[in-house]
């Protein structure tokens, strides 16, 4: 019997730490949220995206989403500029942060979806199945933004292979030469041309 009891202590303790553990995991997200909404409204962005980024790996997820939720229940116009930034650093947590942000603030679900349509690749059906789920009023509007964010992230991956390096082969430099007289004297500056009849001494 005593020694039954003592399995039971034994195990009350192991549970203790279970929950000490997870009631850390909680203090960190609060510090998260505090260091976010700490800094300028137009710096948000950065510094959620710099601590998802020096998380662990394991935790990268659950950073995000603290972020976000920080972010839309506190300053909902900068909602959209921190998802971007996050799923950039994070795009596994697609689901999550779109989930999250839904959630907390459904009636953005237009500018949620849409950001993180345009910050991510591949994560489409997901985001779309996210949406459908939680908000399933606006799947028309959620899907139209959807498809825009995909039509502008097409363009701006456009526009940044356009805007590569132009390589000439071979590595002789273009020598020019001044044009001069055949007596090696320069030639006289060109004629200025006046469209006006009469205003030009220089025409005939």
């Amino acid at each position: 019997m005593n020694l039954l009891k003592h399995s039971v202590l034994i195990t009350a303790a192991s549970l203790m730490v279970g929950t000490s553990a997870f009631a850390l995991t909680s203090t960190e997200s609060q510090a998260l949220t505090q260091k976010i909404l700490a800094s300028k409204v137009i710096d948000m962005p950065l510094v959620a995206a710099k601590l998802v980024v020096s998380a662990d790996k394991a935790d990268r997820i659950e950073t995000a989403k603290a972020a976000v939720v920080a972010v839309a229940k506190n300053h909902p116009t900068a909602l959209s500029t921190v998802v971007g930034a996050v799923l950039r650093k994070a795009p596994e947590a697609t689901e999550v942060v779109v989930a999250a942000c839904l959630e907390v603030a459904p009636e953005m679900a237009r500018t949620v979806v849409a950001a993180a349509t345009f910050a991510t690749e591949g994560q489409d059906a997901v985001i779309l199945a996210t949406a459908d789920r939680l908000v399933p009023n606006q799947k028309s509007e959620v899907r139209g933004e959807v498809t825009l964010a995909k039509a502008r992230r097409a363009m701006n991956a456009s526009k940044t292979v356009k805007a590569g390096t132009i390589t000439i082969p071979g590595n002789e430099a273009v020598v020019t030469t001044p044009v001069t007289k055949p007596d090696g004297s320069p030639l006289p500056p060109p004629v200025k041309i006046s469209a006006y009849a009469g205003a030009d001494p220089n025409r005939p």
